[in-house]
């Protein structure tokens, strides 16, 4: 009989084990997303110079004066992903 509710209550404590490391998990990418982040104008395909860093929080985009900002996934690949700004 005892070894039977051990045998139920497995599946429980697995269920909250991993749920609370999901949890954790989540805390620690959403800190990640504010971070600052170099934005690049982009002048040609494949030619993006360094201008200002945006910290891609919010809904503003990330501006250098008229200049749109974008993100560089990668040191070989293309700026294309759009950059937000708030102050």
């Amino acid at each position: 009989m005892k070894s039977l509710a051990i045998k139920m209550m497995f599946p429980a404590v697995a269920f909250v084990l991993a749920s609370a490391g999901a949890v954790s998990t989540n805390h620690s990418s959403s800190e990640s997303a504010n971070a600052a982040v170099q934005g690049f104008k982009r002048t040609a395909p494949f030619n993006c110079q360094p201008q200002k860093i945006c910290n891609n929080v919010g809904s503003i985009l990330c501006v250098d004066g008229t200049d749109q900002m974008y993100a560089k996934p990668s040191s070989t690949s293309d700026c294309t992903a759009l950059l937000t700004h708030k102050p």
